[in-house]
């Protein structure tokens, strides 16, 4: 399949006309300080490893990186709005997108979720198949038994099953398309500079939101295909952030088509070779044949299942908290966004 193309803007010249009248100073070192710290964050991004890694961990840098953006976005816009005054068309569009970001944050964490109850399955199987409770004997072939069948059920509780009960309620990638569709819908005509860098700052963030939310969904829901977007030349930050999409996309596709590969995130990737191990040692201890080197593989087998899976729960874990604290850095900036407005409102009908 091939990668989804979002047109993207060449240049701003959708945000309209520009004023003669040029922002405070300040205002451009605001804008280059929120440009600078952008290119760090896409730089640890790709540093992490060459190329860069699906993993849990990058994952969670990823999605810390967006609510970092979030942030200091809304810092950045506060500082303009108590300059300019009104910048309703530009707020407008971020309300408008952020709704779509919560509702993603919403089914990302449902599939993190389901993933967790599928470690559930993982976690009976280590507890019966512990050898420290019985006198470092091979458990009973009942117990190999329940084991081997919460084995099973794991691997058919796989990729094809996330995307079905992930996409039940709500589909997470055609979100991700409406936003970087929206990257091309900015209001027409005249704008004050200062407006023009509250859509350019908002144009980033929508940017950020689409590759960081694109490459979380594809990696949990096991897609092969991510939506793109090109940052244009006008930005610090562009070649790096080309560079990473193109990185990070590639191993995305060559991942999912790759046989040897259950999972696209690699955690996860580790704990489905792990429980095929440990599987195919039960069958060995079920069947027939000899049998004098099988308790031996079937502890090493156990113990490296858990190792990756208590990796794995890390990994969850820390995506998790990074997910919520995006939702909560969004939903507390458009609460105050919105009470700004009220505020506005209300006190221009007292002046009425």
């Amino acid at each position: 399949m091939n990668l989804t193309k979002i047109y993207h803007l060449p240049s701003f010249s959708p945000f309209g006309t520009v004023s003669k009248r040029s922002p405070p100073c300040n205002f451009d070192s605001i804008s280059r300080s929120f440009d600078e710290n952008i290119l760090n964050h896409l730089k640890t991004l790709s540093s992490i490893s060459n190329p860069p890694s699906i993993s849990l961990s990058w994952l969670s840098l990823a999605v810390d990186f967006l609510s970092s953006t979030h942030a200091e976005a809304q810092a950045l816009i506060s500082k303009l709005r108590s300059s300019s005054g009104s910048l309703d068309d530009s707020l407008a569009l971020y309300l408008d997108d952020s709704v779509k970001l919560l509702d993603i944050c919403n089914s990302i964490t449902s599939e993190i979720e389901r993933l967790r109850r599928r470690r559930l399955l993982i976690n009976f199987v280590l507890h019966l198949l512990d050898f420290s409770g019985n006198g470092c004997e091979i458990p009973k072939p009942e117990k190999l038994r329940r084991a081997r069948d919460s084995l099973s059920d794991w691997e058919n509780n796989s990729r094809g099953s996330a995307k079905r009960l992930g996409f039940q309620t709500r589909n997470p990638e055609s979100l991700i398309r409406d936003l970087a569709v929206s990257l091309g819908n900015a209001p027409r005509g005249k704008v004050s500079s200062v407006g023009k860098l509250a859509r350019r700052t908002i144009y980033a963030v929508g940017l950020a939101t689409v590759f960081v939310a694109g490459v979380v969904v594809s990696a949990l829901y096991g897609l092969p295909e991510i939506v793109t977007v090109r940052v244009p030349p006008e930005f610090l930050w562009a070649d790096s952030f080309n560079g990473l999409e193109s990185a990070i996309s590639a191993k995305v596709k060559r991942r999912f088509f790759e046989a040897e590969k259950k999972g696209l995130v690699e955690e996860l990737d580790d704990v489905e070779k792990r429980v095929s191990g440990v599987r195919d040692v039960i069958d060995a201890l079920l069947g027939d044949g000899d049998h004098n080197d099988v308790k031996e593989r079937l502890e090493n087998a156990v113990q490296e299942l858990e190792t990756v899976t208590e990796r794995f729960s890390n990994g969850l874990d820390r995506l998790s908290n990074g997910v919520n604290g995006i939702f909560h850095t969004v939903l507390s900036t458009r609460n105050g966004m919105l009470e700004n407005c009220r505020s506005r409102v209300g006190h221009e009908k007292q002046l009425k």
